[in-house]
């Protein structure tokens, strides 16, 4: 029994995932966006400026696929790059105006998504943030 259960908390999750991907996808074409540029740029525009490691690390892309994707994402105007003055070796990475105000309408479009997902639930919202929580803190020890 317990078994089961946790095959189908994995599946819903696997297909709360999926759905908002789909969504996001759908959001993205008009901006000619991919979903892993997407989320490069969601990493930039969370903690900017971040190294191409910091975005490797978070994303777990390999360091060519990021290279690939932020020389896009560059070429575009919607992300700069520069050298950190502390370690030149470094190379920094922000949204540029035109990718930030990108970024926070897709933001936003994601959070609407979410709030209408969510409507008739706000009675246990806390407790499913507060389970989930629990949960990939769980995961992420387990994963270290």
């Amino acid at each position: 029994m317990e078994e089961n259960i946790n095959i189908k908390i994995e599946e819903k999750i696997r297909n709360i995932s999926k759905y908002l991907n789909e969504y996001t996808k759908d959001q993205l074409k008009c901006y000619n966006l991919t979903l892993g540029r997407f989320h490069v740029m969601r990493v930039i525009i969370k903690s900017q400026p971040v190294s191409m490691g910091d975005i490797h690390e978070e994303l777990h892309m390999a360091n060519s696929t990021v290279t690939v994707i932020v020389d896009y994402l560059n070429e575009a105007q919607l992300v700069k790059r520069y050298r950190d003055p502390k370690d030149r070796r470094v190379v920094l990475l922000e949204l540029t105006d035109k990718g930030r105000k990108i970024m926070e309408s897709l933001l936003e479009k994601r959070q609407d998504f979410m709030k209408k997902a969510l409507l008739d639930m706000q009675d246990c919202a806390e407790d499913l943030y507060s389970n989930l929580e629990r949960l990939l803190t769980k995961i992420e020890k387990m994963y270290q």
